[in-house]
């Protein structure tokens, strides 16, 4: 019997990688399990418990955050005060009042979410990352968006209303708010097990439904222009380093000019398996 998560399966059971990635969203219904999330109560006694500190948590209503001392307080730390620790009561406050919390980097700390993660990964080339939202009923996060990222989403409580912005004038690979808020081209609504794969640059926005809405965003950034660049010197410099280091006695030009020949030669011999695989491993060892 695989261990592997379904959701981790069900990539490979709809093809993502084939039939949507890059192309459209996918709506797929009840198929992952919810158990081993994060639940409410797991929520309130994070908030109990002091841990949470801004900015792995914030707090955001209609895209915008509260100034951080509205919901933060400081603590006594190895004989030092330290700020930004998550005041229950005032986001508590803040939660009444309609407000969004989002929680960053659960893969961090978080063994189930983790687990998922690297399976995930497993099947694709690109850096993953994990947010929990938990949304007051009839209340929206975040504004109508970009994410500069493919996303796939697991709503784990409650019910949202999702609206998708996939006409060509409104996809861009760039993050942003400059989004046409009435022009969206789907609407439907995610429940418990529910799953949604958005692709890179597609706008949305979701709201809470019925009650408090808990759902799970992984985020899959896959290896910018900038990202291969920086592979490609890296594998260059681990091919190059032996070979240049016995020049020392030449010129700077004439240096320049072997680099720059080296460099060339390497240029067109690179596997660009290699190279994407160094890109996503530098990724994935990024801390911010």
């Amino acid at each position: 019997m695989s261990t592997e998560h379904p959701l981790a399966r069900h990539i490979d059971d709809v093809d993502l990688l084939g039939s949507y990635w890059n192309k459209k969203h996918g709506l797929f219904k009840n198929v992952s399990p919810t158990n081993g999330l994060l639940d409410e109560d797991d929520i309130q006694s994070l908030l109990d418990v002091g841990m949470l500190r801004w900015p792995y948590f914030t707090l955001l209503k209609d895209g915008n955050q509260p100034p951080i001392t509205d919901f933060t307080k400081t603590r006594r730390i190895g004989g030092r005060s330290v700020g930004a620790f998550a005041d229950p009561v005032k986001v508590r406050e803040h939660l009444a009042a309609g407000a969004t919390m989002k929680i960053s980097q659960m893969e961090d700390w978080h063994l189930p979410v983790r687990t998922i993660m690297r399976q995930i990964e497993s099947r694709l080339p690109a850096e993953l990352k994990a947010y929990v939202f938990y949304t007051p009923c009839d209340n929206t996060g975040m504004r109508p968006h970009r994410d500069g990222s493919h996303v796939l989403a697991v709503q784990i409580a409650g019910a949202k209303t999702w609206r998708i912005y996939d006409s060509p004038d409104q996809v861009d690979a760039r993050a942003g708010l400059d989004v046409d808020v009435d022009s969206h081209s789907h609407t439907f609504v995610m429940e418990p097990g529910d799953v949604l794969y958005l692709p890179h640059g597609f706008p949305h926005v979701a709201t809470a439904r019925g009650g408090i809405s808990l759902h799970l965003t992984f985020t899959i950034t896959e290896p910018s222009p900038r990202d291969l660049a920086d592979a490609l010197m890296t594998t260059f410099a681990a091919a190059a380093d032996r070979p240049l280091e016995r020049q020392y006695q030449l010129g700077t030009e004439d240096k320049a000019h072997d680099l720059t020949k080296a460099l060339a030669s390497h240029v067109g011999s690179v596997d660009s398996r290699l190279l994407v695989q160094t890109a996503v491993d530098r990724m994935r060892q990024r801390t911010v």
